[in-house]
């Protein structure tokens, strides 16, 4: 499945990455960092009908179809919440959508993360993967 290898490798990267630093704090802040060099959402985009649900702050999500792959847009009113989107994102941007249903962004628990980010915020990461497999779903040939 095309794709899936890459989302496999930007997963390990990322993994090895927040694992170089010490459990905790940095780690936190170093999502903070993925937010901050995520490319920036055109303001026009950021309407209502495309706020993830489920989210504590306003995380806006737009999706395209480009030459088979989805290209996620996105940006958000919090920091945490940008870097957490941003994170997972990067590892499906410009990615078809069958490997997109392939792979789960599970990065948090092994990189300890999961233990620290709230309750809230991990139920947005939830809302965020179900919002990629509805999209990816959507852009599938068969419609499974």
């Amino acid at each position: 499945m095309a794709g899936t290898s890459t989302i496999e490798a930007r997963k390990r990267e990322l993994i090895e990455e927040l694992n170089l630093l010490p459990p905790g704090e940095e780690r936190l802040l170093q999502l903070l960092n993925i937010g901050r060099k995520y490319p920036a959402m055109d303001d026009a985009l950021k309407t209502d009908d495309r706020l993830l649900p489920g989210c504590v702050s306003r995380l806006w999500i737009q999706e395209e179809l480009v030459d088979g792959h989805l290209v996620f847009h996105m940006d958000a009113d919090a920091a945490i919440s940008k870097g957490i989107a941003a994170a997972v994102l990067g590892l499906y941007n410009h990615q078809p959508p069958d490997a997109i249903l392939a792979v789960e962004p599970d990065f948090f628990a092994q990189t300890g993360l999961d233990g620290l980010i709230s309750p809230n915020r991990s139920n947005a990461v939830a809302s965020l993967r179900k919002f990629l497999a509805t999209t990816a779903r959507k852009y599938l040939p068969d419609g499974r």
